[in-house]
């Protein structure tokens, strides 16, 4: 508390504020974290279906071989009949990863280079069954998408051959089912504006309370 005194008698207490305040929202894992926002279709529907989605992952995630295990900490799928409720699945706690593959040879000949996201997924329940996992793939043919398998952003789908989604379901007694689609549209989510004014705001703080400092050693010499 004595400290705390004397800071504030020399006018230090502003600096202190500005620099504690930029400590707790700037971290490491923050800032890597990434979010895409996409829209697509269902395979086959009996009638109009909207179809949308996010996910979300820590682009610093450790890995090897183009597998990064752990990396993905948010998604959501909804989709349904135009008008109606919209179904929706989300993200659960289990494993979960992103994979960056370079000339993975394709059934029936050829090679791709792949993006993929897969997650344990939970959501309620369709005609007995539930979900418990998602995945989408987003795939170049002939390979060239990658110059390496480290941890990226998804690329855009103007460079893709193929964007897929799928959510797996299971009944009680264990037999899985799927909707699956396309993925055509795929969009970067930015920080929030009013993150990006904060993080100004706290930085002309910090200018200030320097400011600050100088003129009170100014009227003191």
């Amino acid at each position: 508390m004595q400290l705390i005194k004397r800071w504030f008698k020399k006018g230090f207490m502003l600096q202190a504020a500005a620099v504690c305040a930029l400590a707790v929202p700037i971290t490491a894992a923050q800032a890597a974290l990434v979010t895409y926002s996409f829209t697509g279709s269902l395979d086959n529907p009996s009638s109009p279906l909207l179809v949308s989605g996010s996910f979300q992952f820590e682009n610093a995630t450790s890995g090897s071989s183009g597998v990064y295990n752990g990396a993905v900490t948010a998604f959501t799928l909804k989709f349904g009949p135009v008008g109606a409720a919209i179904y929706e699945s989300s993200f659960i706690p289990g494993a979960n990863a992103v994979t960056i593959s370079q000339n993975v040879p394709m059934m029936g000949g050829g090679i791709v280079d792949r993006w993929a996201l897969v997650t344990a997924a939970t959501g309620g329940e369709i005609s007995g069954s539930t979900p418990f996992n998602f995945d989408l793939r987003l795939d170049h043919k002939d390979g060239g998408l990658f110059t390496d398998t480290s941890l990226q952003d998804p690329p855009s789908l103007s460079n893709l051959t193929t964007g897929r989604w799928r959510l797996i379901f299971e009944n009680a007694n264990g037999v899985p089912s799927a909707y699956l689609g396309s993925i055509n549209n795929l969009t970067a989510v930015p920080l929030p504006a009013a993150v990006l004014l904060f993080g100004a705001g706290l930085i002309s703080l910090v200018g200030l309370g320097a400011g600050g400092l100088r003129n009170l050693r100014g009227s003191k010499a």
